[in-house]
């Protein structure tokens, strides 16, 4: 019972593999995403030497990242731009503003994006990036706003967006904007968090639990096949309500995206 108790209550990291396929991937080699979220100031090992050094040795073509790095309630960006530094030694990092990155941004004037985009982080907030990977292009985007604001600050954004026959790579902080605003786009792959993994894992079910939707989120964590797109949703890798994460470790997501056909992914 203590060792499955440590095991429930565990905040080791875990590193999680997905694999997705489109036939938008040129060549034969594959692109690498490792996906990153919901930190809250976290750190593994000092100076988040634990997390920088696995990710590493994961060898990624570009780091995502998906929001609430830190918390809206603490101004100490030390953690976060000390990570930066580190990440942006192995990948380029392309970050999405989560809701506590935008309360410091709108509520408290504290210039993050200026910051991040300093160090070199391309931060991208309602805007999109084109980078070529492995010769394949990527139309790489950013959608900040929560679903309550959406027709007003981003629905114009993914109209143009969706436009591009490039691989569009967008992160969305907010799962529930792909419980109707998003559900029918044709998006190759959303990245999205804050759902925390919804706090208690349970066999089979999945998340229990977030705020925003109540009882066992629709897409709580891991890869979900929509009707013409893909999400990933990040467990995340730390906490802000005072709950703890029970089954739920925290994640470092990796993502490879390859031209190999994979049995698909059942639709939700």
């Amino acid at each position: 019972m203590v060792l499955g108790g440590r095991y429930l209550l565990s905040d080791e990291l875990e590193v999680t593999f997905y694999h997705l396929y489109s036939p938008k991937i040129r060549g034969s080699e594959n692109t690498r995403l490792v996906v990153l979220s919901d930190l809250h100031n976290h750190e593994f090992g000092k100076g988040n030497s634990e997390l920088t050094e696995q990710i590493n040795a994961l060898m990624p073509d570009l780091i995502v990242i998906a929001g609430d790095m830190v918390n809206s309630d603490d101004d100490n960006l030390e953690i976060l731009m000390n990570l930066c530094d580190e990440l942006l030694k192995i990948a380029p990092v392309y970050y999405g503003p989560g809701n506590h990155e935008s309360h410091l941004l709108y509520e408290k004037g504290i210039p993050l994006e200026e910051m991040l985009a300093e160090k070199g982080v391309h931060v991208l907030i309602n805007r999109t990036e084109s980078v070529t990977i492995h010769k394949t292009p990527f139309l790489i985007g950013g959608l900040t706003t929560a679903p309550e604001g959406y027709e007003e600050y981003g629905e114009e954004f993914i109209k143009e967006y969706e436009k591009s026959e490039e691989f569009k790579l967008l992160i969305s902080h907010y799962p529930t904007l792909y419980y109707e605003h998003l559900a029918d786009t044709e998006i190759d792959l959303g990245v999205c968090g804050h759902f925390h993994g919804g706090l208690v894992r349970l066999p089979v079910i999945g998340g229990l639990f977030h705020g925003d939707t109540g009882l066992f989120p629709k897409y709580s964590g891991g890869i979900y096949r929509l009707t013409d797109s893909t999400i990933f949703v990040s467990r995340g890798m730390g906490g802000h309500s005072g709950f703890p994460r029970i089954n739920n470790r925290p994640e470092l997501a990796v993502i490879d995206i390859n031209i190999r056909k994979e049995p698909d992914v059942p639709q939700k």
